[in-house]
This record gives structure tokens, sequence and C-alpha cells, in this order.
């Protein structure tokens, strides 16, 4: 095969555009940000059409522009994108309202609704190899039916992030496995890989108002006339089902093989491992939902908020850019202001200088409430012993710290014996890992 490869990864923060060679070497990338809308506590929205789709068009062009090569050589565009959002779509494609994004907790009431009871409890879990947590898309649908129902109403289409962007592609609703089983209305048992119709017809909602299912390596089709033209590529070029963020991680950080353990470490965390047969613990909420490797399962512990304190940190503590204090006669200041130094350089050297521990200075970093261990999305961050003696150094430390205190915690469950078993090492991959001091608090 020749020809490359445009791949996007459509984040919270932004989207990212990478056209690579057959090998995987990146002949141009791009990167476009977008904000997250709060309109209210616990809400959490992005525009679909005007973030993402108008993003990955600008960074498409913007990509091939750095690159050597022509739109008749980028013979496949696929994506990766954030997991657990909500879009309600009409009959004409366009969304009905904002997408509920996965940090969005609204419908916590609605996902401990549809589980209540212990007979329905366990049938989920046959079914679907985990339980709704107070972020996931089954209890925003039905957020939807009962706080907006004239705007379930007029849904033709419920998609997520990734299968919006394969529709403005190619005009057809498509799901991936991966996207598909964190619904919870997807039966996971091997051989199914289906809509399960016990689930559906607890919640009365048709499967008709769902994409298709498909693997992750699934050609779709070819992009549309017009979803060429926008993109600055071509029809002949063929669109890839792809996966979500979490699972494209997991074949990313190298850590393919059974049992294999990788950690990721970007505004969430995660620990992963690809298994043969799903796994469930239920006292520490680390599940397994089908991964980007059809034959296999992708057993997860998700963390929510890990570079996101430090982003927390470094913009609302202290100067926009890094965490000096901010004073334009600093050279370090100016530096970053300029864009000629990384601010997280900054915070680095400001955390080397704390020694480990903090002097009993610790973080909870549940910035935006917890999934595993501990599934609460009310529960709230904070520093524990915070004397007078502590100082700005231990302070940034102390956030360091505390995410990868709760990543620890987060591996005692991964380590239980019906789940992996001890585990020696670990791929840390995201922003986090590169920073030069936090990967050696991880290993610590």
């Amino acid at each position: 095969m020749t020809g490359y490869v445009l791949a996007h990864d459509v984040g919270t923060g932004g989207n990212k555009a990478s056209l690579v060679d057959i090998e995987g070497k990146i002949l141009g990338s791009a990167m476009d940000p977008y904000p997250v809308f709060y309109p209210e506590v616990g809400w959490a929205e992005q525009d679909p059409e005007n973030h993402w789709w108008r993003a990955v068009c600008k960074t498409s062009k913007e990509a091939l522009a750095k690159s050597s090569a022509s739109a008749r050589d980028v013979v496949a565009i696929t994506f990766s994108t954030q997991m657990m959002g909500t879009i309600p779509i009409g009959k004409d494609g366009m969304p009905l309202m904002n997408c509920m994004t996965w940090m969005d907790s609204r419908a916590a009431k609605q996902n401990k609704e549809i589980s209540a009871g212990p007979m329905k409890m366990l049938r989920m879990l046959r079914i679907t190899g985990g339980l709704p947590s107070g972020k996931d898309i089954i209890g925003k649908i039905l957020w939807v039916m009962q706080e907006r129902p004239e705007i379930f109403e007029k849904t033709h289409k419920f998609l997520d992030a990734k299968d919006y962007l394969i529709y403005k592609c190619t005009g057809e609703y498509v799901t991936s496995w991966d996207c598909a089983n964190l619904t919870w209305f997807m039966d996971s048992r091997k051989g199914k890989s289906e809509w399960s119709s016990t689930i559906l017809g607890w919640m009365d909602l048709d499967e008709d108002r769902l994409p298709r299912l498909a693997p992750s390596v699934e050609v779709v089709g070819s992009l549309t006339s017009e979803a060429a033209l926008e993109l600055g590529l071509t029809t002949s070029t063929a669109v890839v089902n792809g996966c979500g963020d979490m699972t494209a991680a997991g074949v990313g950080s190298g850590a393919i093989k059974e049992k294999e353990v990788h950690l990721y470490a970007g505004s969430s965390a995660w620990l992963g491992a690809h298994v043969k047969d799903r796994k469930l613990d239920i006292f520490t909420y680390t599940g397994s939902i089908r991964s980007a490797i059809p034959d296999r399962y992708f057993m997860v512990a998700e963390q929510e908020s890990a570079g996101a304190c430090l982003k927390h940190l470094r913009e609302n503590w202290h100067c926009n850019q890094c965490v000096h204090i901010k004073d334009l006669a600093k050279p370090e200041c100016q530096q970053c202001i300029e864009g000629r130094r990384n601010p997280y350089k900054s915070i680095d050297e400001v955390a080397e200088k704390a020694p480990p521990g903090c002097e009993d200075l610790l973080f909870a970093p549940w910035m935006f409430g917890e999934r595993s261990p501990l599934d609460d999305h009310n529960v709230r961050g904070g520093y524990f012993n915070l004397s007078l003696s502590h100082e700005k150094q231990h302070m940034v430390r102390a956030v360091l710290e505390g995410v990868a205190y709760h990543t620890r915690w987060m591996m005692e469950g991964v380590e239980k014996r019906k789940m992996l078993g001890k585990v020696g090492k670990v791929n840390m991959i995201g922003g986090c890992a590169r920073s030069t001091l936090w990967p050696q608090i991880f290993a610590d």
C-alpha cells in the first residue's frame, strides 16, 4: 500500500492533525484549540460544528500544506476522539444542542436510575461488562428524554464525537465497538457486539436512534464531495471508523500484549491493559470495554483529573504563562509570555525545590469528581495539612504527587488477583510524560 493517512486526535482542548506515511513517519501536523463551555455547575459542553468540524477542516489543510504531499496522495482519514459525549442530531444531520462532553455530570441522577436495584444491576453487568457512572451517555440520553422532550422528539440519532465526524465525512451514521461499549447500551459479551434490546427496552428507546456498530478498522466509505472540499482532500480518500482516545492510546502506548499495562496522563488519566476476556471489579470501578484491536478487550481504571489540576494551578494561581508570580521584569516570565519558554518547565523547576512528600502537605486531585476507585461526581479536591511553613514549591509539588497518589490507589484494583495480578512495568504516555519530574514521581 502506498500513500498517506491523515489522522485526527480530537481532544477536549483542541484537535491535532497528523499526516503520516504507512510506516508512521509524520510528514506534517497542525493543532487548533477550542474551548469548553460550563453553562451551569456540573455541565460541560462543546459545539460539534463550530469547534470540532471547523478545527478538523482547518488542521487538515494546514497539515497537508506543511508536507510535500498532495491531496491525491491521502488514501485515508481517521479519527481518535474524546469519548462519552452525547449529541442529539436532527434528520438534517445538524446538532440540536451542544455536545454534553465526558466531563458533564448533569445526568448523574438518571445514570443511577437506570441500573437501580440488584437484579437490574446484575443483568447490566452481565450484558455490558460494567455499570454507568454519573457522566455516561446512557444517562444523558435519559436526561434529554426527561428534561428536553422537545429535543428528544426531533432527535434522529444520538452520536458521540467520533460518530459525528464520521457522519460529516461520509453521511453515514456509524460508531465503533469501543465507543458503543461506553454508552452501556451494547452487549459486549464474546461473539455479540450488538445493541442490547433488553437495556434499550428499559428506557423505551428505539434502536434506530443509535448508529450502526462496526469494528474500528472498518472502512466506512469515502469522503463526500462536500466534505472533500471542506477538508482540502479528494473523494477518493477512504474514511476509516477509528476509535476513542482511550483505546487509541492503548495501542499507541506499545502495551498491546496480554496484560501489558500503560498509564496515560493528560487532562485526565487512566491505567489500561489489553486482555482476552472481560475483567471487572465493581468495588474499585475497574472494568473492560471492547478494544480498538477487534479480538481484545481493554481493561481500564480511569482518573478524572490529572494534568487538568496542573493547568488549573498555572492559569488561576500564578501568571497565565508560568508558576512565577507575574512580573515582566523577570526574564523567565517574559520568556514564557513570548513563547520562548515552556511554562510547564517552570513548574518542574519550582516543584524540584520541595522535598519528596512536601513536608506532609497533601493534595486531593478530585477537581471534577472521580470515577475510580471511587465513583462520585460530587467529590472535590483540595490541600490537606497546609501550614504556615509551606511555600509555593510545596504547593506545586503536592499537586504532582497528589495525582500520582491517586493513580497508585487505582493500581490496587488493577493488581487484584482476579484482574491482572502484580504489575511490573508500566508504559507512560500523554502530556504529563513530557515533564522532567512527574514521571519519576509516578515511578516512585
